[in-house]
């Protein structure tokens, strides 16, 4: 695919059940390169379960997703064109900063672009540095790589206040050739960010055109 075609990623129709439990009955987001897609919605709603069902760490009852235009199941296919940054930490604990960078296709001079300090972790393992570094480690390498899209858990969460503007700024800069989808609690970066927003309730995706739409929905108050 060129880099100037649109890349479109449509994640539909998907039903997740815990035994008794539905979580997700039939959540649709659809995103594409060039906008950043936001996903609101309460602790427990299914969020992070959703873009696992994405990317294979859970096997929903029901999904259907087109990658391009091309429908896909292949959770190995799809792992090679979406990216996805979980809640939780992903570099192994025992691997050095630079090795993980190289395993991702991403030059570590990247991190050391976004701030400088990080050049003295280059060779120091994840479990070397703060949670907080490590997040931003984890944020700068994920979009830096070279996916049609990525997926991005709670990217705000837990850092410095410091980094909010750097990192909007870079997700401003990689959208420009992928599709990012986000989501995070502090839902004012959401909204202030994306071009599209669904939030996602009962089970079911809504999707949002304005502030009144949520407020609507209850996920906040007017």
């Amino acid at each position: 695919m060129s880099q100037t075609e649109t890349k479109t990623l449509v994640i539909d129709s998907v039903q997740l059940d815990f035994g008794q439990n539905t979580v997700l009955k039939s959540a649709y987001v659809t995103a594409q390169s060039g906008r950043v897609t936001g996903v609101l919605g309460r602790n427990g709603t299914g969020k992070s379960c959703l873009f696992k069902c994405i990317m294979g760490g859970i096997r929903p009852q029901n999904k259907y997703i087109r990658l391009n235009g091309e429908p896909k199941t292949d959770y190995g296919h799809i792992g090679l064109h979406v990216k996805y940054l979980p809640q939780e930490h992903f570099i192994p604990r025992g691997m050095t900063m630079d090795k993980a960078f190289q395993l991702n296709g991403v030059d570590y001079a990247k991190l050391i672009e976004f701030d400088e300090k990080f050049e003295r972790y280059r060779h120091s393992k994840s479990r070397e540095l703060s949670g907080g570094d490590c997040r931003i480690a984890e944020i700068v390498m994920i979009l830096n790589t070279d996916a049609d899209f990525c997926i991005l858990d709670e990217p705000f969460s837990n850092i410095m206040p410091v980094y909010d503007a750097r990192i909007r700024q870079l997700i401003e800069e990689q959208k420009s050739h992928k599709g990012i989808i986000v989501t995070d609690h502090l839902y004012e970066q959401i909204l202030g960010l994306a071009d599209d927003i669904y939030l996602l309730r009962d089970g079911f995706t809504h999707q949002i055109h304005s502030r009144e739409d949520i407020v609507r929905l209850g996920y906040i108050r007017q």
